[in-house]
């Protein structure tokens, strides 16, 4: 039978974690036929032995190419109309894939549906998920599930984790998928472009518990926003005219975003760091807090007392 729903898992050393993460997703309760694709993406900790261990899934294997090259890999061998995403380290709940259909279902109009997300550790689970951390309610986005004006809300903010996100395979073949020059912020590159062209849904429940961990790739924050920043610098290259119309401006959040880096080079007591990206803050657009952070780097680099 061909599978309503492909769930595509891109897997890098992920030894220690593929199993739990694998009978959350091969134990989804669904009303229809679901096919699990395993890209293995040149692990060498013995990943791709457990996946060819586990019975019901499809593996392929490359050599390390990024998540976002693997995840082309297992959208191409997919055969489902939906493409469901998880990462290897974390879990799906329990009956969340049904409800993301039966929105996707019942809205056709709408290319992708994404839900909330947990974060938990070794110690337990947040108290407070994703969105409620980044200020998003249904006082921003309405009762509905479409979430107005989502392509100039992504480029201020991701509010989208990837595992939580199912996507028509139509609009994957139509787009070209991941960016796969990207090995990082490539999921929000990839939704920036589907919320320009389609609307998109949410499902207000968790549909994602995300690992924290110390090889966690998002947590290298600098790399991130870095990412980030091209990402932004793209989006002005494409989109320069609709992004005006809409009064976004890309140079303030690119600002903003610069000054976040000086602030942890700050914390980190990296002052050389600190001026360089306070000063690429103003030199983006100028503002007193990148003149602040400037100074505070000045006196940590002379080894002056700094009140903060």
């Amino acid at each position: 039978m061909k599978p309503l729903v492909s769930a595509v898992i891109p897997a890098y050393n992920a030894a220690g974690y593929i199993d739990d993460c694998l009978a959350s997703v091969l134990g989804q309760r669904c009303l229809f036929s679901l096919e699990v694709i395993v890209v293995n993406d040149g692990s060498t900790d013995g990943t791709l032995e457990k996946l060819r261990s586990t019975p019901g899934l499809t593996c392929l294997t490359q050599r390390n190419l990024g998540p976002a090259a693997a995840r082309n890999a297992g959208i191409k061998q997919a055969r489902g109309e939906y493409i469901a995403f998880v990462d290897a380290d974390d879990l799906w709940p329990d009956g969340k894939l049904q409800k993301q259909i039966e929105l996707l279902q019942q809205h056709p109009d709408a290319a992708m549906c994404f839900g909330d997300c947990l974060q938990f550790n070794g110690e337990g689970v947040s108290p407070r998920t994703l969105l409620m951390e980044d200020g998003h309610t249904q006082r921003d986005w309405g009762s509905g599930p479409y979430v107005p004006d989502a392509y100039f809300k992504l480029l201020r903010n991701n509010f989208i984790t990837t595992g939580s996100v199912v996507v028509r395979r139509q609009v994957l073949d139509d787009l070209g998928g991941f960016d796969a020059s990207l090995r990082l912020v490539e999921d929000l590159e990839l939704w920036l472009r589907i919320a320009r062209r389609h609307p998109i849904i949410w499902c207000k429940d968790v549909c994602l518990l995300r690992r924290r961990h110390a090889s966690n790739t998002s947590r290298q924050a600098d790399a991130m926003s870095l990412a980030y920043l091209e990402v932004l610098r793209r989006q002005q290259a494409c989109c320069s005219e609709e992004i005006a119309q809409r009064n976004v401006n890309l140079n303030s959040i690119a600002a903003r975003e610069y000054l976040e880096m000086a602030e942890r080079a700050l914390t980190g007591h990296r002052s050389k760091d600190a001026i360089h990206w306070a000063w690429n803050s103003f030199n983006t657009r100028p503002n007193l807090r990148a003149l602040w952070n400037l100074t505070l780097g000045a006196g940590q680099k002379l080894g002056l007392p700094v009140i903060r």
